[in-house]
């Protein structure tokens, strides 16, 4: 008896073959996305570290610290690197920072949360949130050291912002483009009171009215969900006292991540649940 196309039976080789092709194409884009966010993460952390020291991050090649060696191709592969030369200079074996590993990952693991949570299914929302999740971390990274967040960093969300409200003229969006304007005034004015009153930093409000600008309406569940990690995170540092100086900086950039995928999402589910 053939059972070739009888129900329930392995599907024909033509079918497995097709299918084993999509799924290596997947791995390979994840692989890829990954790879890229943790370009960028490396690229962020040259930028972190020679920008306030006023040294070149353009024309002056990657090297090391304590004994200046340039490094080759095959010493800047994110990641991988790292761990090949396990977290030391090849040439003088000195202990390279966790900071340029971590760095690495974060930006690699927030790109390939972006491209799993929306593929391609609009690609230019894809694109941007790929650029932007790398420059989420660096400024939670930058807070967390110095508590400050880098005007760079919300001048360029600001830069997708505006990007995304022209694209969405033209392109299908979840956010139209009143609604990008209509959020950047929206959060950024009871931030900007709370900033004058001393709850937080100008760098915060300069971060959610970009953020505002990019995400719309979006930007409403963005800050709760950043309010309320970082209010979780603040009174356990209350009860424990091993940290007095709570950076707000990394809480936003999480909602701000979580409200860039999930947003409108979060908001239909409330509309639906009240009615």
């Amino acid at each position: 008896m053939c059972l070739k196309n009888v129900p329930g039976t392995n599907p024909p080789q033509e079918e497995r073959m097709v299918i084993s092709m999509e799924i290596f194409l997947y791995i390979f884009t994840c692989i890829t996305v990954f790879m890229f966010g943790g370009c960028l993460g490396s690229f962020f952390n040259v930028i972190l570290l020679r920008v306030p020291e006023k040294k070149d991050f353009v024309k002056t090649r990657s090297h090391c610290p304590e004994c200046k060696h340039t490094l080759k191709w095959y010493e800047l592969v994110p990641v991988f690197s790292y761990i090949i030369q396990h977290g030391r200079c090849r040439k003088c074996m000195t202990r390279i920072k966790a900071r340029y590993l971590l760095m690495e990952l974060f930006c690699g693991g927030g790109c390939l949360w972006v491209f799993m949570a929306l593929e391609f299914f609009r690609p230019h929302q894809t694109i941007i949130g790929l650029l932007l999740f790398p420059v989420l971390v660096a400024l939670s990274a930058e807070d967390i050291v110095k508590t400050e967040i880098p005007y760079w960093c919300s001048i360029t969300i600001a830069s997708l912002g505006i990007i995304a409200t022209v694209l969405s003229l033209f392109l299908p969006s979840d956010v139209l483009w009143y609604e990008h304007l209509i959020g950047m005034l929206l959060i950024s004015v009871p931030f900007a009171v709370f900033c004058y009153l001393g709850a937080m930093g100008g760098g915060d409000v300069q971060l959610v009215a970009a953020a505002g600008l990019l995400l719309g309406w979006a930007i409403v569940p963005s800050v709760l969900i950043g309010m309320v990690t970082g209010g979780i995170f603040g009174v356990i540092v209350k009860i424990t006292k091993k940290r007095a100086t709570i950076c707000f900086g990394p809480f936003l950039a999480f909602g701000i991540a979580a409200g860039y995928l999930y947003g409108y999402r979060i908001i239909q589910m409330y509309s639906s649940l009240m009615g």
